[in-house]
């Protein structure tokens, strides 16, 4: 099968998990289909011998139009969350980068369940995905060594290279959430509203008055639930817009919000929220 170069990427050990269903057909040198997607591998010697002489996968038409960084270069920044997923059918888990060394190792911090941390598998292979700026990035990479000497942490291999894409449009879901509103320019009380809709670059907000004029800065206070784990968000704020809205004759007065400052954590966990309900997996 005759099929042009930037069509395929190189297939690695890390891409095809034991006793889990193959995710893509295969192709060798000559881009001559060699395996079929669904097939399953029983041995990790089974995976290296197939990939170890070059093998190859058809790209999206999403990861034509992403390109090749260094993990050094995506300025990912130490406390930032990354998502570590062993296969589409299983829940990821959310670790935070302690550091790293190039070409050496990721040190990050291990998954936590039920307040408890997770011990995983050594050898463990996994796809992992960050958000830098309007960025998204994803790698693999193995589990080298997870111990808790001198503190509870998790050696990742370096991954060769990381497949960014750009953000180019924030979706927005509808949503009905409490949230706390703060005054950070003068001295108010705290008010409350309902979040009507959300996306990881701002909301829409409903309040039974006006609060404060078209311009204001505030810190908006809420919490998502993100499989089953509450995250805690404080957002800065810039209101771009306030209008009367009698769709909820309660609460009346409908906020254009724009996140104007907003962490890696909280880029993230916004992120993930958004496109977990879209694609109804939170």
């Amino acid at each position: 099968m005759a099929v042009n170069e930037g069509n395929f990427a190189r297939v690695g050990l890390g891409d095809i998990v034991v006793g889990q269903p193959l995710r893509w057909n295969l192709y060798n040198e000559a881009r001559e289909q060699i395996r079929r997607q669904g097939e399953i591998f029983d041995t990790l010697e089974a995976i290296d011998a197939l990939v170890s002489p070059g093998v190859y996968r058809l790209l999206s038409n999403a990861e034509k139009q992403a390109r090749d960084v260094a993990f050094d270069t995506s300025r990912i920044r130490v406390g930032d969350a990354i998502q570590l997923e062993v296969s589409p059918e299983q829940p990821r888990y959310v670790v935070f980068l302690i550091g790293y060394q190039k070409n050496k190792g990721i040190i990050v911090t291990p998954p936590e369940s039920a307040g408890g941390l997770m011990m995983l598998r050594d050898g463990q292979s996994f796809v992992g995905r960050f958000f830098s700026g309007q960025r998204a990035f994803a790698f693999s990479t193995t589990l080298v060594r997870q111990t808790s000497v001198p503190f509870p942490h998790m050696h990742l291999a370096y991954p060769r290279d990381l497949r960014v894409q750009e953000v180019r449009k924030s979706p927005r879901i509808d949503v009905q959430m409490i949230a706390a509103i703060e005054f950070v320019d003068r001295d108010a009380p705290q008010a409350s509203g309902k979040i009507c809709n959300l996306s990881a670059t701002g909301a829409a907000l409903r309040t039974k008055q006006r609060l404060a004029p078209i311009g204001e800065k505030v810190r908006l206070k809420f919490k998502l639930a993100i499989q089953g784990l509450e995250t805690y968000l404080s957002v800065l704020c810039e209101i771009r817009s306030l209008a009367d809205n009698r769709d909820d004759p309660a609460m009346p007065v409908l906020w254009g919000l724009s996140f104007v400052e907003t962490d890696s954590h909280a880029h993230f966990a916004l992120s993930a929220y958004v496109y977990g309900m879209l694609l109804g997996e939170v």
